[in-house]
C-alpha cells in the first residue's frame, strides 16, 4: 500500500488545501474530470517511484487548477497582491500546492516498501490529457466553488515514464 486511506484522503486534503491557499475548501471523490476546453487551467503531475522488491513502479499525482484558483494561492502563498503576481509565481505555486497536496496522499511502510516522490513538473494541458488517456485512475478528488472554480486532484498508477517527459 502506497497511498493512505482513501477514505481520509480528503480529511488531509481540506486542511492541507487551507495551508497553501488561507481558504477553506471540501474535497470529495469522484469520477476522473477533463481538462475545459477554452478555459485557461494549469496541470502539474508529481511523478512518485515506488521502490519494492520488484521493478519501480512509477505512479503520479495530478493537480488540474483553474487560473483564477491558481492566482489566489500565488497571492496568498507570496504574500503579494494581484498585481505584482507574474506568470512565474503563478507556475511556482501550482507547483508547490501539487507537491504538498501530493505529498499528503502517499506513505511508505518500511525499508523494502520505499516510496520517492519527485519534482513536480508543470505539463501542457494536451499531455495532461493524455496521462488521463493512458494511466490507470486509482482515485479523483475534486472541489469545485460556486463560481465554477476548480481544484481537481487524481492519484494515477502505473504510468508510462514517457508521458512526463518533454
Amino acid at each position: 500500500m502506497y497511498l493512505i486511506p482513501k477514505d481520509t484522503m480528503a480529511s488531509k486534503l481540506d486542511p492541507a488545501w487551507t495551508f497553501l491557499s488561507g481558504a477553506e475548501r471540501h474535497f470529495e471523490e469522484g469520477p476522473a474530470q477533463a481538462t475545459r476546453p477554452g478555459e485557461r487551467e494549469h496541470a502539474v503531475v508529481l511523478p512518485v517511484h515506488l521502490h519494492d522488491g520488484l521493478p519501480e513502479r512509477l505512479m503520479a499525482v495530478g493537480l488540474l487548477i483553474d487560473d483564477q484558483e491558481a492566482t489566489d494561492v500565488a497571492c496568498f502563498m507570496f504574500g503579494l497582491p494581484l498585481d505584482e503576481i507574474s506568470t512565474d509565481d503563478v507556475r511556482d505555486a501550482c507547483m508547490e500546492a501539487c507537491n504538498v497536496l501530493g505529498g499528503c496522499l502517499v506513505m511508505s511502510h518500511d525499508e523494502t516498501h520505499t516510496v520517492e516522490i519527485g519534482l513536480p513538473k508543470e505539463l501542457p494541458l494536451a499531455r495532461f490529457t493524455e496521462l488521463q488517456h493512458h494511466a490507470r485512475v486509482s482515485v479523483t478528488f475534486s472541489s469545485e466553488s460556486d463560481a465554477g472554480r476548480r481544484i481537481v486532484i487524481t492519484v494515477f498508477d502505473a504510468i508510462d515514464q514517457r508521458i512526463l517527459e518533454s
